[in-house]
Formats: structure tokens, C-alpha cells, sequence
């Protein structure tokens, strides 16, 4: 196990998703569903603004009461197709850098009830680093250590 294997750098992904801030909810829906991903980063003119997440997109789709009285998911074009990114994006996202350790990370994840973090350098968003990369960095750096399960 080297010290890099301890950095957001190693773990995080590089090929980002992003989406900007006038995109429509179809847009990001559409990414999640095609890259199997959670978490969008927002940017305007290159720069990271928001972020907005499965949970986000949920939350932003009108809910009816069922006649059986149960709460029911109706999925209307109309929130998908009109409502934009802006509107629903968590504002100013926390990120971490490249040489942020992956229990500094975790800690914020944990601490913020966050899904993912932006990672940063320089002003520019250079890739996202999730949990549950976060969750697999620590499993595969303990992996080795005597007496690890």
C-alpha cells in the first residue's frame, strides 16, 4: 500500500457528467439512467455552481394521493421536460482536492450526509469521487493489513 492510495486522486472518477445550470431535469435524468451514476456536477462558464443528485430529481417530480390512499409517483413530462437543473441543484457544493485523503472524504461525507464530492484543483472540477468509491478505497487499502477481515 503506497500514501496514494490514500487520495481522493486515486479513487475518484475522471470522466465526469455534467450538466449546465438552463439543462432540463430530462437531461440529468437521462445521464443517470445511461451512466448508472447518482450524482451530476453543475457548471456555468466552466465553473462548478451545483450539483444535484437522484434524490434531488425525485423530489422535484410532482406526487399525487392514489384513490386506494397510498402516496403514487406520477411521473408528468411536464416536470422532467420543463423544469431546469437551477432549479433544483444544491447551490456552492462542498468539494474536496485531488490530494484530499480518503478518510478526510469520508468524514465530510459522513459529517454532511452526502452522497458525492466534487473534486477540484485550481477552479476547475477534475473529477467526483462518491461513498461508495470512498467505501471501496478503504475496503481494498485494509485488505492487506494483518489480522483484516
Amino acid at each position: 500500500m503506497q500514501p496514494a492510495d490514500w487520495l481522493v486522486s486515486r479513487w475518484m472518477s475522471r470522466d465526469v457528467v455534467t450538466v449546465q445550470p438552463e439543462d432540463r431535469l430530462i437531461d440529468v435524468f437521462e445521464h443517470m439512467r445511461e451512466r448508472r451514476i447518482r450524482h451530476v456536477p453543475v457548471l456555468a462558464d466552466g465553473q462548478l455552481v451545483g450539483i444535484v443528485s437522484d434524490r434531488d430529481v425525485r423530489h422535484a417530480l410532482p406526487m399525487r394521493t392514489g384513490e386506494s390512499g397510498g402516496v403514487e409517483r406520477e411521473v408528468f413530462g411536464e416536470a422532467l421536460f420543463e423544469t431546469p437543473v437551477d432549479k433544483v441543484m444544491t447551490r456552492h457544493p462542498i468539494t474536496v482536492g485531488p490530494e484530499t485523503t480518503i478518510r478526510e472524504a469520508a468524514e465530510i461525507v459522513c459529517r454532511e450526509k452526502i452522497g458525492a464530492l466534487p473534486v477540484v484543483s485550481g477552479g476547475e472540477l477534475v473529477g467526483i469521487v462518491s461513498a461508495e468509491d470512498l467505501l471501496w478505497a478503504f475496503v481494498e487499502n485494509t485488505a492487506d493489513e494483518e489480522g483484516a477481515v
